[in-house]
């Protein structure tokens, strides 16, 4: 009787003792921080990366696109490939590049020629083109954004902005400049465009880029995986 005790108060122990390891496979790598730098027209992806990146710590920077530094930091957010595209590239979107006017103005379509004389100057009136008798207020963005280069590289083909057009500093006050002002028009992504302003041409349909240091591993591979889905 004492044997089969001392048998049983064994197993007991051994078996309290298995129940406490914690199995190999359920421990976790710890979280990494992954530095990112993204311009103003590539906000609308930043929902998706920081969803992606799951317990890892995303920490985030507006920059102009020509101030991108894909050397300096894990991953760049960009609308378009840049000119001098030394960095991998790996497209996670596309995005329409719109102009756009206000809704009360009488102007529904453009084309690439009327365009190019609205923002050159060459257009001065409305009414040249059909529209109201008055001034055209040209809205642009910094020379240094993603979306105004390929606007003047798509449209403009080596013509200049007008010297009287104004300049928008983000995004959100393109649209708020053009939705305030029947004789404004402007460029805006299609993520961007709100029912405040109507889109009266398409300059170019775009891809949404995600670049890197140099080909992507560990935590930062796996959050471009998942931002391709």
């Amino acid at each position: 009787m004492k044997r089969i005790l001392a048998i049983l108060i064994l197993a007991c122990f051994l078996l309290s003792s298995c129940n406490s390891i914690t199995p190999i496979a359920t421990l976790t790598a710890a979280p990494e921080t992954i530095a990112v730098q993204y311009t103003a027209a590539a906000v609308p992806w930043l929902a998706g990366l920081y969803n992606c990146a799951g317990v890892n710590v995303v920490t985030a920077e507006q920059r102009a696109a020509d101030f991108l530094d894909p050397q300096a930091i894990d991953l760049a957010l960009r609308i378009g490939q840049p000119a001098n595209l030394t960095s991998p590239a790996y497209q996670i979107g596309s995005e329409d590049i719109l102009v756009i006017v206000n809704p009360q103005n009488p102007t529904s379509s453009l084309n690439a020629e009327q365009v190019r004389g609205l923002f050159n100057g060459q257009i001065m009136n409305w009414q040249e083109i059909n529209g109201s008798d008055a001034l055209v207020q040209a809205w642009v963005f910094s020379s240094g954004e993603d979306v105004q280069q390929i606007f003047e590289q798509t449209v403009l083909t080596g013509s200049q902005v007008s010297s009287t057009a104004r300049l928008a500093v983000g995004p959100d006050k393109m649209a708020q400049a053009v939705a305030n002002d029947v004789n404004a028009i402007g460029i805006l992504t299609r993520h961007w465009k709100a029912g405040n302003v109507s889109d009266v041409f398409t300059v170019a349909t775009v891809p949404v880029l995600a670049l890197t240091q140099d080909k992507p591993q560990g935590a930062v591979q796996e959050l471009l995986a998942c931002l391709q889905k």
